[in-house]
């Protein structure tokens, strides 16, 4: 009886300790304090599974309205599903993806450094300084990342697309990458001037996409793209934007946006 119950223990053992080592891929919940905007935001930290047993680094992509992103996320516009996608890739392929929440009552503001009927004190600067200045360090001081632009990247949807591309504008040694879903650039047409007046850095790549149902945002989407080839960027670094035939300004179309702008980031 002694030896069964020795047997079963060390049964029990190896399964325990098998399944503490099954390196999955998890998503990590924490609050991170915003100094420059003297607020407390959730953030979500999608690690690719491998991670753990890998001594390997990661390229870092930084995403708005982190609610909406992963599966089993509470929203009520639905979720990008970001996390079934980065698993159809290989190993190789894997990103670490930033989940920054949005506040729900600042949202307008933080997602835009230019007044609007929506916020008459807005808080862009200050929000995309977070992410750059004060998000990216915490985070590549807990995780083993790819720190260089190249491999930093930042993407949203609506007005997180506007903001996106205002911060790699802004912080073109910080964010090589910009994913610009569907973006508002109708609230803030500044945009197109601030565009034209940047620098040109060769290294950046933008990636340009909405849905051919969302009334105006082709026009808008193709001015912009307008601006970034006349100031000298190649196809390879701003590919032609993407158009989803019969999407919608919702979170069902950025799913499918998403998969093409993953694969063409990480490759």
């Amino acid at each position: 009886m002694r030896c069964l119950v020795g047997i079963a223990f060390k049964v029990f053992l190896v399964q325990n300790l098998f399944a503490q080592n099954v390196d999955t891929a998890q998503i990590v919940i924490s609050k991170l304090n915003m100094p420059q905007l003297v607020r407390e935001r959730t953030i979500r930290v999608y690690l690719p599974a491998g991670y753990a047993t890998s001594k390997r680094k990661y390229p870092v992509l930084y995403m708005h309205d982190g609610q909406n992103l992963f599966t089993g996320n509470t929203s009520f516009a639905g979720s990008w599903l970001v996390d079934s996608t980065l698993k159809t890739f290989p190993a190789d392929k894997q990103a670490i993806v930033v989940g920054v929440d949005n506040s729900g009552k600042y949202r307008m503001a933080e997602y835009n450094a230019y007044t609007s009927q929506y916020a008459k004190q807005p808080d862009g600067d200050a929000y995309v300084e977070f992410i750059a200045k004060t998000l990216k360090p915490h985070i590549d001081s807990l995780y083993r990342t790819k720190t260089d632009a190249k491999h930093t990247a930042i993407a949203g949807s609506s007005m997180g697309g506007l903001i996106s591309l205002y911060a790699a504008l802004k912080y073109p040694k910080v964010f090589g990458v910009a994913g610009v879903f569907s973006p508002s650039f109708w609230i803030a047409p500044q945009i197109y001037s601030l565009a034209q007046g940047e620098k040109i850095d060769n290294k950046q790549r933008y990636f340009l996409a909405c849905g051919d149902k969302e009334g105006n945002e082709t026009e808008f989407v193709a001015r912009m793209d307008s601006v970034l080839m006349i100031k000298g960027y190649n196809r390879k670094n701003v590919p032609a934007p993407l158009v989803i035939k019969d999407g919608k300004h919702n979170e069902a179309q950025w799913k499918v946006a998403f998969k093409t702008f993953y694969n063409w980031l990480i490759n």
